[in-house]
C-alpha cells in the first residue's frame, strides 16, 4: 500500500502542474485514502442516525446511536463478503453486550455485580474475537458497551427507546458496509497465522485475572464509574507481549488527557445540547480515521466523544465526570499492563517447555486495529 501511493504521488507531481493547495490536497488523499473510506463509512453511520435524532430533539439516545455505529469499524475487510460477516460478527457482540447493559440499567448495578458483569463479557468477547479473527480484536468495545449503557439512570423500566436506537443504528452501519464497493482496504494482522485454542484459552484467561484485579482495586479505592476502569484494563490487552502492552497503555492515557484537554475546549465554549450532538457526530470521523493510525490520537477524539454522549444522556453528570474518566482509565491502564506483565513473565510449565505466554504466533493475531 505504501508503494502504491508513493507512485501515485510521483504521478501526481510529474503529470499535474502545480496549482498550490489543490496538489496539497490530492496527496493528502491519497496518502490516507485507506484510512478515510472506512472513517466515512462509520462517521455516516452515526451522522445519519444522529441527525434524525438532533432534529427530533432526542439528544439523550445519541448514547446508544455511538454504540451502535461502532459496528462499523468491524468493516475494514477489503470485500464485501468478508466485510459483512465480520460485521455480523461484532454487530452480534456488541448488541449482546449492549442489550444484556441496557437490560440491567434499572437495577442499578454498581461494584461486584458490575465487574461481574464485565469480567464476562470480557471473556466472552475475547474467545468470539479470537477464534473468528475478527477486527478490532480483544474485549474493549463490547466490555465498554456493556459498562456505559449497564449504569445510564434509566428509571424503572429499561430504555426501549435506547434499545431500538441502538438497534437499528448498528443494522444501519451493516447495510451502510454493503453499499461500499470492494476496496483494497487491509486489515491489520490480516496475514497472521490463525490463533489455536490453547492461545485463545490463555488470552481469556488473561483478560479474566486482569479486569478482576483492576475492578477489585477500584471496588477498594471506591473509584465511581467501575466501567472505565474496567476499559483501561482491556486496553493494553489487546496486545500480545509486554513491550506492545506498555506502549498501548501509554497511548491510552496520553490521548484520555488530550481528550480531555478537547473536552475541556469545548465546555468553554458553552456550547447547547444541539451543537453537543454536533460535535459528537463529528468527533466519530477522526476517531475511526486515527484508529489503526495512532491510537492516542484516536482516543483524543474518542475520550470527549464519550463523555459528551455521557452528559447527554445524563444530564446531571458534571465536570466530576472528567476527572472520573482520567482516573478510572488511568487506574485501570497501570494495573492492566502491571497484571498482564506478571503472567507472562511466569514460569515456564513443568514438562512441557512451554512458559505461559500467549506465544509469538498468537500475539502476531490479538492485535487490536
Amino acid at each position: 500500500m505504501m508503494g502504491r501511493s508513493s507512485s501515485l504521488r510521483t504521478t501526481i507531481r510529474n503529470s499535474t502542474p502545480k496549482r498550490g493547495s489543490l496538489i496539497d490536497w490530492q496527496l493528502f488523499a491519497i496518502a490516507h485514502s485507506p484510512e478515510i473510506r472506512p472513517a466515512i463509512r462509520v462517521g455516516l453511520g452515526l451522522g445519519i442516525p444522529g441527525s434524525v435524532l438532533l432534529a427530533t430533539g432526542r439528544t439523550d439516545l445519541l448514547a446508544y446511536a455511538v454504540f451502535g455505529s461502532i459496528i462499523g469499524m468491524y468493516g475494514r475487510a477489503p470485500h464485501r463478503l468478508q466485510r459483512l460477516k465480520n460485521q455480523a460478527l461484532g454487530a452480534a457482540l456488541m448488541l449482546c453486550a449492549g442489550i444484556c447493559g441496557i437490560a440491567v440499567a434499572p437495577l442499578g448495578w454498581q461494584g461486584w455485580p458490575l465487574l461481574a458483569g464485565g469480567v464476562f463479557w470480557a471473556v466472552f468477547s475475547s474467545v468470539i474475537a479470537d477464534r473468528y479473527g475478527i477486527k478490532p480484536g480483544g474485549a474493549f468495545f463490547p466490555l465498554f458497551a456493556f459498562g456505559a449503557l449497564g449504569t445510564l439512570p434509566v428509571g424503572e423500566l429499561p430504555a426501549f427507546e435506547g434499545l431500538a436506537t441502538f438497534v437499528a443504528t448498528a443494522l444501519f452501519s451493516i447495510l451502510l458496509g454493503q453499499t461500499v464497493r470492494d476496496e483494497g482496504v487491509e486489515t491489520t494482522g490480516a496475514d497472521a497465522e490463525p490463533v489455536h485454542w490453547p492461545g485463545i484459552l490463555r488470552r481469556a484467561l488473561t483478560y479474566l485475572l486482569v479486569i478482576f484485579l483492576a475492578g477489585t482495586v477500584g471496588i477498594l479505592l471506591q473509584v465511581e464509574h467501575l466501567q472505565w476502569t474496567m476499559a483501561g484494563a482491556a486496553v493494553p490487552l489487546a496486545l500480545g507481549t509486554a513491550r506492545g502492552r506498555l506502549r498501548r497503555g501509554l497511548h491510552r492515557i496520553a490521548g484520555t488527557l488530550a481528550g480531555i484537554g478537547v473536552l475541556l475546549g469545548i465546555g468553554l465554549l458553552s456550547p447547547s445540547e444541539l451543537v453537543i450532538g454536533c460535535w459528537i457526530i463529528l468527533l466519530m470521523f477522526p476517531t475511526e480515521a486515527y484508529m489503526a493510525r495512532n491510537y492516542g490520537l484516536a482516543l483524543s477524539f474518542f475520550t470527549p466523544l464519550i463523555i459528551l454522549m455521557l452528559q447527554l444522556a445524563n444530564p446531571q453528570i458534571g465536570s466530576q465526570m472528567v476527572w472520573d474518566c482520567a482516573m478510572g482509565n488511568l487506574l485501570g491502564v497501570v494495573v492492566g499492563i502491571v497484571a498482564a506483565a506478571a503472567i507472562e513473565f511466569r514460569p515456564a510449565c513443568p514438562g512441557t517447555g512451554m512458559d505461559s505466554t500467549l506465544g509469538k504466533g498468537s500475539s502476531m493475531n490479538l492485535s487490536e486495529k
